[in-house]
């Protein structure tokens, strides 16, 4: 952490007014509401007419209509150029992405801020987790806001709206005003309660083939016992022998004490239940109760919500409290304090764990023998809830052999975690005349958040905690963290109004503090007493704590400055100054400015079709610095071997890097006909990311494979559109139509000497997401078919495609080509009925599921019959096999090619043939097009509680997430991922959709 050195605050304004010759009419006050007021930057209050970029204002209404555990789901659809991609993960994160990427390796969520203050929604999930590895979603913080809080959500677009926020914001920012008390008014009680139900959405999860079961390699058995066969139990797999309800086999549980079947031969059929029995229910109750009203001097509101929800997976629940308070107390005419609170308590019980390894759903979509019985296996583990596995290694040894019981797995490694969040924002204001206003404003928001893992004695042996490649079968891990941020503001605002011309001017510093720790530790060698779990029963000398402890500061200084001619011409300029400690003394400030402009044309143009017309047009530099630590090299405490020893990072720092820019440029024209029934927004933009930060290679001699530098750039372009269209408007019946429509686009355009390509991340299948020069960001490689010169596939020796040894196959972007919303309203008297579609169109995903579950034979495309009548997977003397489409070699290196004529054994799994087929073969495209909401209002006229205690009155239905009307993905939601970040477009083992159905009520006293 570096010093602060004093600065100087500089105002460079410079703006010019244009005059119209042309006969111009007064604002009307029906143009004035049309687009109405909003909140902006720093959360100063602007006629959005005056403003020369985009925004897009939600009313709390549409955000909270929904009861979920994260408001942020229900953003989906909703604001053109705003990607939301809602995981499936329980209590996990979303991935929110405004206007495409602007950083090829940082963080490219939008800023989050509340009154005017930005807070925390940091996302703290592991590096293994975030690629895939392995690991837990804990979830945004932005979550934690309480969505009946919320009085509109209002989304700053283009660098030029968010400019005066800084780095920060250069993705944009989602600026929430929260409800608050009325002068005047007598107390006011609010109360909404709400419970839902939540099922599988059976299109995403997968349907299993009813006629093989467990085993790798055909009609075999693993061997013999007491005269009959056993099965392969040992195999993860259903390419064994074909079903037979006549035919008797001991099975895993003929083995396993206790079972029902035990020493019991059983017919070899499909199981009756499947992995779909495996999940429960889900269930959510949301309740609100807020007190709010004013005096003559004072406003207030108090608010509490609870949440309590299970996940479809068992043994999981969600439990959260929030508390929330806001003030505001006027001391005479000129000084007035305000003052809020958020508390958030949330303790999280059995997130499902994500990736590849130890994942129970990666089990059932990838490795799956479809004669085992879910029921059986509650059964087995509820016998004394050990680790009675169907993988059992041999009948003489029935510990795994590379599966958990899936009921042992969730009952006993489960995962706590518990939050406690604290936001304080309060602030003075004093007007020194009727123009002139001095703010002042300290807050602060952070939380603590202990997280608990558990590897019960038993367990399937494992990579856990901090033993490195060291695999053991049980263990405890314990990380804490304690993340934290500090905003001490000053403003001075300026508003004058000289005849024709307003002025608006306002000038202000910022210092911002982040602060973060964290404290990792583990067992060692697993635990010493089973299933206690605490770090000193470890069984081993307990590995060396990792712990992360950095801190940054940003002392921002700024100005901006409002003119207006007439109500039609506005012309606005900004100016903010920056210096940060991440950067280097020598480099470690950075200016940037913005100018926008407005222009009312429906105050220009006398035409009574014409309700409002705007141009509006602005550009914008916004400067960035890095993550704290990235300047001096640092060395890791590693366990000892008889003598300390220490690593050299991977990663060398470097001093003289210099800040991350972004050039933001944006033109839009807004236009209302007839009154309002129609009309349309549309904006184009372009983002220059460049001098980004980015881990580059360099010489091993120099002890590191790579060192942050300053090289490359990103470019994003797009349209957004937004539609409203009334096609009916009666005394008592209202039609309403909301359309948003975008295509952000983002692109590589530069990348340092000799650098091709920036790598994002890697799985298992030879595939990888990364930033290549000239491509698109989030490219897709794998490996691939090998063609022949005129594009046919060639197939090899054994009838399976030969597969191409380079991974760097293009397959497109994770990216979508273009994305946007339907919401229909109708309301007839005191009824509603509402839906939304959400569309994306494009983009796409790569299933390890179906990469792996080609080859354990689980899918029913692994089954039938094939060109000659006979069942696919018997075997080739039989009749069995396939001749795939393509071409083959009439004798080796021949280069001459015929029409493919040999038959591709399928008797066994292609794992055990190595006929697997390229990963290209399973990317798809991941687009669909969702119901996303549908709710049903009735709000009970005030002639029938007009003799009760009630102000108000209202009950719904409401469903989210009701039918995927079309998508390409099998068994498998697009959306569904790892979690928020950069690392998109791959799916191993995602948890399934859940349709979720909602009955709520609403009650104003």
């Amino acid at each position: 952490m570096k010093k602060l050195t004093t600065s100087l605050l500089v105002l460079v304004v410079t703006s010019s007014v244009a005059v119209a010759n042309a006969q111009q009419k007064k604002d009307t006050l029906k143009t004035n509401e049309i687009e109405g007021v909003v909140v902006t930057a720093l959360g100063i209050k602007r006629d959005k007419k005056s403003l020369g970029y985009s925004s897009q204002q939600l009313k709390g209404d549409e955000i909270s209509e929904v009861p979920t555990t994260n408001f942020l789901n229900n953003l989906s659809g909703k604001v053109a150029g705003l990607d939301i991609k809602a995981g499936t993960n329980f209590g996990g994160s979303t991935n929110i992405v405004l206007r495409g990427y602007k950083s090829m390796l940082g963080d490219n969520q939008a800023l989050f801020v509340i009154d005017g203050v930005p807070i925390l929604n940091n996302n703290i999930n592991s590096a293994s987790q975030t690629t895939g590895g392995g690991g837990y979603d804990l979830g945004n913080a932005a979550a934690d806001i309480n969505p009946d809080d919320i009085e509109s959500l209002n989304v700053l677009k283009g660098a030029a709206a968010t400019a005066l926020y800084g780095s920060r914001a250069q993705n944009g920012a989602i600026v929430i005003t929260t409800k608050k008390g009325k002068r005047n008014k007598a107390l006011g009680i609010d109360f909404s309660s709400s419970v839902t139900i939540s099922s599988i959405d059976k299109s995403t999860f997968p349907t299993y083939q009813k006629e093989y079961g467990q085993g790798y390699n055909g009609e075999s058995w693993s061997g013999e016992y007491k005269g009959l066969n056993t099965a392969n139990f040992r195999d993860d797999a259903s390419y064994g022998p074909k079903f037979d309800p006549n035919l008797k086999v001991y099975q895993y549980g003929a083995f396993i004490p206790g079972s029902r079947n035990y020493d019991m031969a059983t017919p070899w059929v499909a199981a009756k239940n499947g992995p779909l029995e495996f999940f429960d229910v889900g269930t959510s109750y949301n309740n609100n109760f807020s007190l709010n009203g004013g005096s003559d001097v004072a406003t207030y509101r108090f608010s509490y919500g609870n949440t309590y929800s299970t996940d479809i997976m068992p043994n999981t629940s969600l439990s959260k409290n929030n508390f929330s308070g806001n003030a505001s107390y006027k001391f005479n005419d000129k000084l007035t304090g305000t003052f809020s609170t958020i508390f958030v308590t949330q303790n999280t019980k059995g997130r499902n764990y994500t990736g590849y390894s130890g994942n129970i759903v990666s089990g059932f979509r990838q490795w799956w023998p479809v004669n085992v019985d879910l029921k059986d296996q509650q059964y087995l583990y509820g016998l004394s809830h050990q680790n009675f596995t169907w993988n059992i290694k041999s009948p003489s040894d029935t510990s795994p052999a590379y599966w958990n019981n899936p009921y042992f797995q969730a009952y006993e490694n489960f995962e706590t975690d518990k939050r406690n969040r604290l936001a304080i924002n309060t602030s003075l204001s004093y007007d020194v005349t009727k123009d002139i206003n001095l703010t002042a404003r300290v807050s602060r928001d952070g939380y603590t958040l202990r997280v608990d893992e558990r590897l019960a004695n038993g367990s399937y042996p494992e990579r856990f905690g901090l033993n490195g490649n060291v695999t053991q079968s049980s263990g405890y891990a314990l990380t804490m963290y304690d993340v934290s941020e500090y905003n001490y503001d000053f403003l001075a605002t300026y508003k004058k109004k000289l005849n024709d011309i307003s002025i608006n001017g306002l000038i202000g510093t910022n210092l911002n503090v982040q602060n973060f720790y964290s404290n990792r530790q583990s067992t060692g060698g697993g635990l010493l007493i089973p299933n206690v779990y605490t770090l000193s029963n470890s069984k081993g000398a307990l590995p060396l704590p990792v712990t992360t402890d950095t801190s940054k500061k940003i002392f921002g200084a700024f100005a901006q400055l409002s003119l207006g001619y007439r109500d039609t011409y506005f012309l606005e300029g900004t100016i903010r100054r920056d210096q940060s400690t991440a950067l280097p003394k020598s480099d470690n400030a950075y200016w940037y400015p913005s100018v926008s402009t407005s222009i009312v044309l429906s105050n220009l143009v006398q035409a009574d079709w014409l309700t409002f017309g705007k141009f509006r047009a602005a550009y914008a530099q916004v400067g960035s610095d890095t993550d704290p630590n990235r300047l001096i090299d640092i060395y890791t405490a590693q366990n000892p071997f008889l003598t300390p020893m220490y690593a050299y990072n991977t990663t060398a720092r470097n001093q003289s890097l210099k800040p991350q820019r972004l050039d933001n440029v944006e033109v839009g024209l807004n236009m209302q006909f007839l009154n309002n029934r129609l009309g349309f927004d549309v904006a184009w933009y372009q983002n220059k990311a460049f001098d980004q930060i980015l881990a580059l290679p360099v010489s091993m001699g120099s002890g590191s494979a790579s060192q942050f530098k300053n090289a490359g750039t990103l470019r994003t372009r797009g349209f957004e559109v937004t539609v409203n269209l009334v096609p009916v408007k009666l005394q008592n019946f209202n039609w309403n139509i909301d359309v948003n429509w975008s295509n952000p686009f983002t692109k590589v355009v530069e990348l340092a000497s000799g650098v091709e390509n920036i790598s994002l991340g890697s799985s298992q299948g030879g595939f990888s997401v990364n930033a290549p020069l000239n491509k698109a960001y989030g490219t897709l490689w794998t490996n691939d078919y090998v063609y022949t010169q005129d594009g046919q596939r060639i197939v090899g020796p054994k009838g399976n495609y030969l597969i191409s040894d380079a991974t760097n196959k293009d397959q497109g972007s994770f990216q979508a080509n273009w994305m946007g919303g339907i919401r229909n309203t109708v309301r007839y008297k005191n009824l509603s009925i509402s839906f939304l579609i959400d569309i994306k169109h494009g983009g796409k995903v790569f299933s390890l599921d179906q990469y792996y579950g080609y080859g354990t034979g689980i899918y029913p495309d692994s089954v039938g019959m094939n060109d000659l009548g006979n069942p696919v997977r018997n075997t080739i003397a039989n009749g069995g096999g396939v001749i795939l489409p393509g071409v083959r070699e009439t004798s080796p290196g021949s280069g001459v090619y015929i029409a493919n004529d040999i038959r591709l054994d399928k008797s066994q799994s292609s794992q055990s043939l190595e006929t697997d087929p390229p990963a290209s073969a399973f990317i798809y495209k991941a687009g669909y097009v969702k119901l996303r909401e549908a709710a049903i209002t009735y709000k009970f006229p005030d002639s029938v509680l007009a003799s009760t205690f009630l102000k108000g009155l209202s009950i719904g239905i409401v469903g989210q997430n009701l039918w995927i009307i079309h998508k390409d993905l099998p068994y498998a939601d697009p959306e569904a991922g790892l979690s928020s970040g950069n690392y998109q477009g791959w799916q191993s083992g995602p948890m399934p959709t859940t349709r979720n159905i909602s009955f709520s009520l609403k009650a104003n006293f």
